[in-house]
């Protein structure tokens, strides 16, 4: 292994996202390891499992990397004498099945619900999560003390499973949730995580106004979005509140809707946005083929500038980062 450079990805050691139709290390949209495609509820091979994830880094060499699903990868950076792998989990990705009480044109998962909007609560037509969950646990494959459970898809209210996760991590020790909701459905488990200071609750409403909601989701529910927004602000931690603004060609992506929303959250209260670039380009699009619409990065520093006025903090999703440094602000 002398004079070999070694890569290394923080990702890779320390996420594992369970999605409807394989369990994986990336989110969606990357290209990391999958340790089990099709999923369905099956026994699992677990000393196989954990095999997976040794040879993924065994892969991280500049001898094997040519040969690695994790090539070009921007998550990728150069190891360290500090980085240690791990065979547990810090970060749990929750994301199995597709029903959704609304019908978001720029979710990667239309084509998976055929575009059903749902509202009643429904099982997965996948795999149940908690069984899963309990054996990941016995395992010692989830860290007990510094786990962050991430649980998303469309309005958790929709998911029969929601509140049962919730309860076997808080009894196996959870550190903190991750949760991502439309926020259509006021739900008071997520008002107590507030309150307990356990959680980060994300929710993309993405304008300010009924006639452009309605657009983005297929659904009138402008206005319980915002109430319910504003009983969560209410708790004891509004700071972990974060509200996505996904910026979507033709729709959203001028500086008069981009106005609107900040000084709307401003005065609901939210401290956090969450600026995202719309999927066509963050995830389907090669940049350097085909560029991003020349006025994005213009928006971008008008959004920056606006949260910097109301004293709102700005935050980017990594490859939202990744393009606005690299593309957007080069128009």
């Amino acid at each position: 292994m002398s004079g070999q450079k070694l890569y290394f990805c923080d990702e890779l050691n320390n996420v594992l996202s369970c999605f409807h139709d394989r369990i994986m290390s990336c989110c969606s949209g990357q290209i990391g390891p999958v340790y089990y495609e099709n999923y369905r509820g099956e026994k699992i091979d677990w000393e196989a499992f954990r095999k997976i994830k040794t040879d993924a880094f065994d892969m991280l060499t500049s001898e094997n990397i040519e040969k690695s699903p994790c090539k070009d990868c921007f998550f990728l950076r150069k190891r360290t004498s500090e980085d240690t792998i791990k065979e547990c989990f810090t970060t749990l990705n929750i994301s199995h099945w597709t029903h959704c009480n609304c019908g978001c044109i720029y979710c990667a998962r239309m084509l998976h619900s055929k575009g059903k909007i749902e509202t009643k609560v429904k099982k997965s037509e996948y795999y149940d999560m908690l069984p899963l969950l309990k054996q990941l646990y016995k395992q010692e494959l989830l860290d007990r003390e510094n786990l962050m459970a991430a649980v998303q898809g469309g309005d958790i209210s929709v998911l029969k499973e929601f509140e049962p996760i919730v309860k076997e991590c808080l009894k196996s020790g959870v550190k903190s949730f991750y949760i991502l909701s439309n926020n259509i459905k006021y739900q008071p488990v997520i008002k107590k995580l507030l309150d307990l200071n356990k959680t980060t609750f994300t929710t993309s409403l993405d304008c300010a106004s009924r006639g452009v909601f309605y657009k983005l989701k297929r659904v009138d529910k402008f206005n319980d979005s915002v109430n319910n927004l504003k009983k969560y602000a209410k708790s004891k931690y509004p700071e972990n509140i974060v509200v996505k603004y996904i910026l979507i060609e033709h729709i959203n992506d001028n500086i008069e809707e981009v106005t609107k929303f900040v000084n709307l959250m401003s005065d609901i209260g939210i401290q956090k946005i969450e600026f995202m670039i719309d999927n066509k380009y963050a995830m389907f699009t090669d940049l350097d083929k085909t560029p991003l619409p020349e006025h994005y990065g213009r928006l971008y520093l008008t959004f920056k500038n606006l949260c910097r006025q109301k004293d709102i903090q700005l935050q980017l999703w990594s490859k939202t980062q990744h393009i606005i440094d690299t593309y957007a602000l080069k128009n």
